[in-house]
């Protein structure tokens, strides 16, 4: 009988990647994140020892945040910040790392310094 190669765990995660844009990869890796946290709370829930289920808890918060932000630096936005003007996803606008965005005239009044951030406000892709 031939004897099957198994494909590490850690490679066929990183074959999900590749090839994708960074905010994708980036919404990819929060729904990773968040099914993390579940199969955390599986765990916990099953967890008879407290200081366990506590651990597992704890981790399964810190998936949930980490999904979050990369929920949060992943998802463009559809107006300016400051004065609210539309911006469908092709309109020229400058945005931070955390998808901070604003039209390009309030990003230039900004000298293109996120003002929530303090991070550089680039034309968004």
């Amino acid at each position: 009988m031939k004897e099957e190669k198994s494909i590490p765990p850690e490679q066929v995660m990183a074959s999900l990647f590749e090839g994708r844009e960074r905010l994708d990869q980036m919404a990819l890796l929060a729904r990773l994140e968040h099914g993390g946290a579940s199969i955390y709370r599986a765990w916990a829930g099953a967890e008879r020892n407290v200081k366990a289920r506590e651990a597992l808890l704890a981790a399964a918060e810190r998936e949930e945040a980490n999904a979050k932000m990369l929920r949060l630096m992943s998802t463009p936005k559809g107006e300016c910040e400051k004065c609210q003007a539309p911006l469908a996803l092709g309109a020229e606008a400058v945005s931070c790392a955390f998808q901070c965005t604003f039209c390009a005239e309030c990003g230039t009044g900004y000298n293109h310094v996120c003002p929530n951030c303090g991070g550089e406000l680039t034309r968004r892709l």
